[in-house]
């Protein structure tokens, strides 16, 4: 027992000495111009393991040795401090703004470079930016946060992919992307990588930063670096949320009592017949009864995703692998999109000279968008339709089916729209897209001896996508007939090898840095299609042997490309410095002769705020002023442009039908790349203590060799050829600003703005002094992409009865505009009244981003506007039809009649041959969304719970949006097929690492 006793006081000596030997600091690390907390600082103890980081207000609490001790404290974009640390038990840090800031390291092309020696355009996103609105796609992440650029969804459906645009449209039928490079890969899809992933995304947007991508980087280039590990202890990193999209803005529509009106009253005040209404349609007008299809088609969606990473490492190698899930449930009922993915990457130094890695990169995605066919018809059936066969009055009166309890028909005498909960069911109809994609990278680097590296690198990339187009017997398109199919299955693999030979030397004022590359590129397309119809029973795509082929075939595209390039920056006393580029490029898409092309370019840039002029000064604390001239290639041609092809065809051969090949295009051996000269100005600056911070950029770029199809005499047996005929000119101003609003101690308000100005103009068409393509809709000295129509004029009202006859209308028609004068309008070559009146192009594009965080509370928003697009509504047009087919309508279609002379729109009672016009919108937008509202355990806490970051969150994304547009949503123009309705999203989210 005795012995007990001893042991027992023995162990609490030693856990009281072991106790005594460490002790607790608390304290904040504040910027030290103006009392703000800096969030994420690191505080480490010198030649310990105990460290900290502070929280959102700055503050932190540490463990360190009993005794004197030093502390390593650290925070992006301030310089770092060592402070002697005594018998204080809290203290408060000050950190001074660091003018090493601008050593800020970004990605380049084939390399990188301090922020301050960055000679030409570009911006940089990191993490925090991308993931900001919790993106499914990392392409919307771009959208508002970088100057320049362009982000257009194609439609409201679950994982529908996103497009973007770099200062405009620089050609006409080829591809205006950019060229996306993921961790050294070109020609990756952004749309395909989670945004969890991504450390940083790098924009390149004039032509001296692209020229480095020579023949691929007309577009300008976007570079993704996925997330690296960093040495240390395992860190375990979970980022998630869970929320619910509901409907919204919606466009009303009529209710079964409007539609009466509309259909039989209005119509027998026109003196014409009204619409006779079915047995069941009566019932419904009798009892005042509305069918709410939307309600019956749509239901809110869930929406979650879950990532969770593990990194860490020793000092010669680091590792990071994460795993990622999306489920994204579409608000049409049967519609979603998952996606899963999977990264893993590794670096080695192997030796004082090797270094070694790669990364892979893995996404499966299953996109179900339901029936092409089911939103639309959901806005186009009758308010006064029966959804159900068992609730049909007279079900006989108009030959109405059941299926699966659905009355086909809805009661109605109009076989044009079926029961759009039958086209819903996925039994009925389906489009399913299944795609796997995977990307892998690896590296050796060799520092050959001091200043000189090799590297060489391989990627490799496979995307498998697998198409399925099931239409049942009971879809719009099948009605009564048996069910059809097509099935899709393409496949695209890529292999990149780059060898690069750096080599980098100092000077004094002297800086040198030079860059060699030896590259070659090779991708494979394979697309195989099959189409059967008469299948004998609900089998997809499978089965397919059991029906009538309709149509197969199958393709196969092959491009090389071998390029060589060249690059200096030269630095001198870290004030001039000039960048120098060349690039030849050696496409296997052209013809001999043709194939080689040369981009150069060269930057100069002047850091104003280091002359000696500039010291004696506390108003600016960075001035840089650049210059840039470039040229890049469009290599998006496509591969056989050059060459003659055949089409199979038909003929009689001795009255026998045979069949054969007949030319289909003429080939132009002397087709080459469309190029693009690109002049850029731009400004980088920061002042007040950097309290706000930005760059402008002007620029002028010229696209010459614009491949068109150009008409050509008939006697040549062709009636077009392909070739290098147009000239497009974008030029604009693109506007960065960063300000610190408000910075105290407890509470801090940032905004980060940006603004883009593009101006879109053909210069040249053709080549042969034409100026107008009405067929295409191009005309020089306009932007591309316009709209070319009759002016809208209002409407024929009765005082103009006798005007209205000169032009062969009535009151209640649609006014346009006679452009000539002539009391006709006309639409011939030699006379025509139709005329330019728009652009889908936008005039110009603003984003904001505000940030608050007071103590531990973090709140933000974003605001996006777009202006001058113009469309010609799809859903006005298309979807909701023409009214006087008495189809289901907008409720807010103010039309003509004389009790109500309205000047917005026509009679659905007279005869209207200009009604188009009509259509044309101003689709300007401002939409408010991205509502974030954070909260961060106070570091005590997080110390208890061994935890290194916890935040919880909540989203509110989409809820405002201010459009003159009638259709579902401003940003793009649809008539929704294949669509869903928009909605806004409401998330509870969770960031938590050990």
């Amino acid at each position: 027992m005795r012995k007990v006793f001893l042991l027992s006081m023995l162990l609490c000596c030693l856990v009281g000495i072991a106790t005594a030997q460490t002790r607790r600091l608390t304290g904040q690390v504040v910027n030290n111009e103006n009392g703000s907390g800096l969030p994420s600082a690191s505080i480490m103890v010198k030649g310990a393991s105990q460290a900290a980081v502070s929280d959102q207000a700055g503050k932190f609490a540490i463990s360190i040795p009993s005794g004197n001790v030093v502390l390593v404290v650290s925070s992006v974009g301030f310089a770092n401090k060592e402070i002697t640390v005594t018998n204080q038990t809290s203290l408060t840090i000050n950190l001074n703004p660091d003018s090493k800031a601008l050593d800020e390291v970004v990605v380049v092309g084939y390399g990188e470079k301090k922020k301050k020696d960055v000679t030409g355009a570009m911006s940089s996103l990191q993490s925090k930016d991308i993931v900001r609105s919790n993106p499914t796609l990392a392409a919307k992440a771009i959208q508002g946060q970088v100057a320049g650029a362009t982000v257009t969804k194609a439609s409201n459906r679950p994982g529908a992919p996103y497009a973007i645009t770099i200062r405009g449209e620089n050609t006409i039928n080829n591809s205006t992307a950019p060229l996306v490079v993921i961790d050294g890969l070109m020609g990756g899809d952004i749309n395909n990588i989670n945004p969890n992933d991504i450390q940083s995304m790098d924009v390149l947007k004039d032509a001296s930063s692209t020229a480095i991508y020579g023949a691929r980087g007309a577009n300008g280039v976007v570079i993704i670096t996925t997330k690296k590990g960093v040495s240390g202890k395992p860190k375990v990193s979970y980022d998630g949320y869970a929320g619910i999209k509901y409907l919204a803005h919606i466009p009303k529509l009529r209710t079964t009592d409007q539609f009466y009106k509309l259909n039989y009253t209005d119509r027998i005040a026109a003196g014409q017949t009204g619409t006779v209404f079915t047995i069941a349609e009566q019932a419904k007008i009798d009892a005042h009864e509305t069918t709410d299809w939307v309600d019956l088609a749509t239901d809110p969606g869930m929406q979650a995703s879950h990532n969770i990473s593990v990194s860490g490492g020793s000092e010669n190698t680091t590792y990071r692998f994460s795993g990622g899930y999306l489920n994204e449930e579409g608000n049409v009922l049967y519609t979603g999109f998952k996606r899963y993915n999977l990264n893993a990457g590794l670096d080695s130094k192997i030796s004082d000279r090797i270094k070694a890695g790669f990364t892979s990169y893995v996404t499966y995605s299953d996109q179900n968008w339901g029936s092409q066919e089911s939103l639309r018809g959901v806005f186009r059936a009758r308010p006064t339709g029966t959804p159900y066969y068992k609730d049909l009055a007279n079900p006989s009166q108009n030959g109405d089916i059941d299926v699966n309890g659905l009355a086909i028909w809805m009661g109605i005498n109009d076989k044009q729209v079926p029961n759009p909960l039958s086209d819903i069911d996925p039994t009925t109809s389906k489009l399913q897209t299944k795609t796997i994609n995977a990307i892998v990278n690896g590296y050796v680097d060799i520092n050959i001896i001091k200043g000189l590296n090799f590297r060489t690198s391989l990627s490799a990339s496979h995307l498998g996508q697998e198409i399925g187009d099931w239409r049942g017997m009971w879809s719009k398109s099948q009605i009564g007939a048996k069910p059809r199919t097509q099935l899709d299955n393409k496949k695209t693999q890529s292999y990149t090898i780059d060898n690069i030979l750096t080599y980098k030397t100092d000077l004094g004022k002297h800086k040198l840095d030079f860059t060699a590359l030896q590259s070659a590129f090779y991708q494979r397309d394979e697309i195989t299609t099959i189409a059967v119809k008469d299948l004998p029973y609900n089998s997809y795509w499978y089965a397919l042997q059991t029906g009538t082929i309709t149509a197969q075939g199958s393709s196969l595209v092959e491009r090389t490309l071998s390029s060589y390039m060249g690059r200096v920056n030269y630095a001198y006393d870290d004030k001039y410095l000039l960048t120098i580029t060349g690039r030849a490029d050696g496409a296997s898409q052209l013809a001999e002769g043709n194939k080689w092309a040369f981009f150069p370019s060269v930057a100069a840039g002047w850091r104003i705020s280091s002359e000696k002029f500039m010291q004696n000064q506390s108003l600016v604390n960075n001035l840089k002023l650049r210059v840039s001239y470039g040229e890049v290639g469009n290599s998006t041609v496509n591969p056989y442009s050059t060459q003659a092809s055949l089409l199979n065809t038909g003929y009689d051969f001795d009255g026998v039908a045979a069949t054969g090949f007949a030319p289909l295009n003429l080939a132009n051996k002397d087709l080459k790349w469309e190029r693009s000269k690109e002049l850029n100005f731009g400004l980088d600056f920061s002042i007040l203590k950097s309290r706000l911070s930005g760059s402008i950029e002007v620029y002028d770029r010229n696209t010459v060799d614009l491949i068109l199809s150009q008409k050509i005499p008939n006697l040549t047996g062709f009636s077009q050829v392909t070739a290098n005929v147009g000239k497009i000119q974008n030029k604009g101003i693109e506007l960065t600003l960063n300000s610190v609003n408000i910075a105290k101690q407890d509470f801090k308000w940032t905004t980060t703005l940006t603004f883009t100005k593009n101006d879109n103009k053909l210069l040249e068409l053709y080549g042969d002094g034409q100026l107008v393509d009405k067929g295409n809709k191009l005309f020089v000295g306009y932007p591309i992409r316009g709209n070319f129509d009759y002016k809208f004029d209002g409407i024929w009202q009765l005082v103009d009865s006798n005007a209205a006859k000169v032009y062969k209308q009535v009151p209640g028609s649609v006014r346009v505009v006679d452009q000539n004068g002539d009391g006709q309008i006309s639409s011939t070559n030699a006379i025509d009244d139709r005329t330019y009146l728009g652009t889908q192009l936008p005039n110009w594009l603003m984003g904001m981003t505000n940030r608050f965080n007071y103590k531990n509370f973090d709140f933000s928003f974003f605001i996006y506007y777009r202006n001058g697009v113009q469309y010609s509504n799809s859903t006005l047009s298309g979807t909701f039809g023409d009214i006087g087919n008495r189809y289901n309508s907008l409720a807010s279609l103010d039309y003509w009649t004389k009790d109500n002379p309205s000047n917005t729109y026509w009679s659905p009672f007279v005869a209207n041959p200009y009604r188009s016009a009509i259509n044309y919108q101003d689709a300007s937008f401002l939409r408010i969304s991205d509502f974030t509202l954070g909260y961060t355990l106070p570091q005590s806490l997080k110390t208890k719970l061994k935890m290194s970051n916890a935040r919880i969150y909540a989203q509110v994304s989409n809820p405002f949006i201010f459009s003159k547009y009638t259709g579902f949503d401003p940003e793009f123009n649809s008539a929704i097929y294949q669509d869903d309705v928009p909605s806004v999203l409401v998330t509870m989210g969770l960031n938590i690492s050990f």
